[in-house]
């Protein structure tokens, strides 16, 4: 053949043919492949159903006879055809369960598009087969959302009909069946997360008829089926909220209110988008769960249980017993300790031990909140309560914690205003918002905790009595670490594995000298001090053993030196004895140099010898 006289497809598909011995003159019709084709249907259910509607439109505007049009998947295997019976009969290639790839019946349109994957025409004598010559073919690939080919539209006519422009009717065709699936597919990724959504979507059209409603919705509403194509107003009575949504159609978002439904009443926060000339999108949040969500993004979760609280001492283990008879109680307890002695770490214990372990937990530091809004923080505000107010109002902390723990930190720092309010609501269980008139009944456990002696504060009259006793019905007292005989050691040790390990630190040790010293230290910052102390001799560590010169300074001058006595075999140095005589004069005199020198019967220039000698900073001491 001569190459310049065939289009370069056309003879690449006819050395394929040839070389693979297919008949050229004559072809025998190949079997309906029945099974083949009922799972092919199966498998693209969707291009099937997208081109019915656009195959059957586009053999019904031709009118030409012997014209089929024909569906295929991607394996060649004829899915769907749109023609009269009488031309079925003229083009039996195109019978739905035939396979009509280049393989079986060589050269021709719909076998070279998927080999392609372009619109491709065929005509006439370009068959490879002289059986097909009467035939003229124009094919046009199929995609889906994704890009991925599945299949080809194929119009078969006889060659005395063919028009160059059929090619683009065919390829017309093809973006047709291609925007359906694209829709289809939209509308099923739609309903699927309108399914999955955890919060109500209703879609209303117009007349209030309702034209799309989630499960979601459905349970909130307490129906069983959807009632789309029924009016709104059957499930949600209308009053003058309802009204005015549907009437003005104003957007709004999260505004928390309470409708009338056919078996009680549904609170919820809703939203309302407008679209359209008459379409109106409504979304119900449970108010429950978006206070619980509100609570978790805002940290309130108890992280830390019993467990988590290390020490021996008979002074804790006491403590514990108590927290653990406060955890299986729903009374309000109170946790009374110095700064630092872990009250926070207690009040989580007690609440993940407790029946409200799954609720949220949170937390109130009374003494960093602004006086003028002690109130609105824990009590929340109603729309308009005051300048600047959000105008859906705000629940307060007491709300959020609804069937949890709230945990009132430096209850003692309360504005005496603020604390009438929380005696009613210890009292009745109920919250009334800033600017509101209807209390709402809460569920919420009260764990207060102070530093400040709240007995004296009640005689200076500071704080409440009545809020105290009310208070003070399980009093529970955190020993300071001086206290906990042992713990320092225990606490110590925990605390280098912590940070060597987080630090990516080698292993860490502290020396017998630096743990007496530790052990002596009076800890006024008790465990919160004691574990900035041990991470930070972590990070500044050159060695891996910690001498007592290693340690902080203030813990140095804290600590009340030893009297110098070795025992029987213990080799003591000179220099030691000095420095440690030293210490113990400059902590006894508070720093004072020329107290100190009179003590040790040295001048005042040998003092600041020595103490340049042995690295000891003056000022440490003057602060105690």
């Amino acid at each position: 053949m001569d190459r310049d006289t065939v289009r370069p497809m056309i003879m690449d598909s006819w050395e394929r043919c040839y070389s693979r011995n297919l008949p050229s003159s004559s072809l025998a019709l190949c079997p309906i492949d029945a099974p083949a084709l009922e799972k092919a249907i199966a498998l693209n259910q969707n291009l099937v159903e997208c081109s019915k509607l656009v195959m059957d439109k586009l053999a019904h505007s031709i009118h030409l006879s012997k014209s089929v049009v024909t569906l295929i998947d991607t394996t060649g295997l004829v899915l769907y055809a749109s023609a009269t019976s009488q031309d079925l009969k003229k083009v039996p290639y195109g019978i739905p369960g035939r396979r009509c790839d280049e393989v079986t019946i060589g050269t021709n349109g719909m076998g070279l598009c998927i080999i392609e994957k372009k619109a491709v025409h065929v005509i006439a004598s370009e068959h490879y087969n002289s059986s097909l010559h009467y035939l003229s073919c124009s094919a046009a690939p199929i995609h889906d959302p994704d890009g991925q080919l599945v299949g080809a539209i194929n119009l078969a006519i006889n060659t005395n009909n063919f028009h160059q422009h059929t090619l683009g009717l065919v390829e017309a065709a093809a973006n047709s069946i291609e925007e359906h699936l694209r829709l289809r597919s939209l509308v099923r990724n739609q309903k699927v997360i309108l399914e999955q959504l955890d919060e109500g979507v209703i879609v209303l059209g117009c007349d209030e008829i309702i034209t799309s409603i989630n499960p979601k919705a459905c349970s909130m509403l307490g129906l069983n089926s959807q009632p789309v194509g029924e009016k709104i107003g059957t499930y949600i009575k209308h009053d003058k909220l309802m009204q005015s949504i549907l009437s003005d159609r104003i957007s709004f978002q999260d505004r928390e209110v309470s409708f009338n439904i056919h078996n009680g009443r549904l609170s919820c926060l809703l939203s309302c988008a407008a679209f359209g000339e008459s379409g109106i999108i409504l979304t119900l949040r449970e108010v429950k769960r978006m206070r619980n969500y509100a609570s978790r993004v805002a940290g309130a979760k108890a992280v830390y249980s019993f467990k988590n609280i290390a020490g021996n001492s008979n002074a804790l283990q006491e403590t514990l017993r108590l927290t653990r008879v406060a955890s299986k109680s729903e009374a309000t307890t109170l946790l009374v300790g110095e700064s630092g002695t872990g009250k926070e770490l207690f009040a989580q214990a007690i609440h993940n031990a407790g029946s409200r372990r799954d609720g949220p937990f949170v937390v109130v530091n009374c003494g960093a909140l602004p006086r003028n809004l002690v109130q609105s923080e824990l009590f929340g505000y109603e729309a308009g309560a005051f300048s600047g107010a959000l105008k859906e109002g705000c629940p307060g902390k007491f709300e959020l914690a609804g069937g949890g723990t709230l945990f009132l930190d430096e209850i003692g720092e309360m504005p005496l205003e603020a604390q009438v309010s929380l005696l009613r609501l210890l009292q009745e269980s109920e919250v009334t918002r800033l600017g509101g008139k209807k209390p709402k009944r809460i569920n919420v456990r009260i764990i207060a905790a102070t530093n400040k002696d709240l007995p004296g504060a009640v005689r200076n009259k500071s704080f409440r009595e009545d809020l105290y006793y009310r208070l003070n019905v399980l009093t529970i007292n955190i020993p300071p670490l001086r206290q906990r005989n042992g713990d320092v050691e225990l606490l110590t040790r925990l605390f280098l594995d912590k940070f060597t390990a987080t630090l990516n630190k080698p292993p860490l040790w502290l020396s017998r000298e630096a743990m007496t010293a530790l052990n002596d230290y009076h800890w006024p910052g008790n465990i919160r001090e004691l574990e900035n102390c041990i991470e930070r001799l972590v990070n500044v560590a050159q060695k891996n053993c910690v001498e007592v010169d290693d340690l902080p300074r203030d813990i140095i001058a804290g600590t009340k030196p030893k009297t110098l006595t070795a025992s029987h075999g213990e080799k003591i140095s000179l220099k030691s004895v000095q420095k440690e005589l030293i210490l113990k004069t400059l902590h006894d005199t508070h720093g004072n140099l020329r107290q100190a020198s009179s003590l040790l019967n040295i001048s005042r220039t040998t003092l600041y010898a020595k103490l340049k000698k042995y690295c000891i900073e003056i000022d440490t001491f003057r602060s105690l």
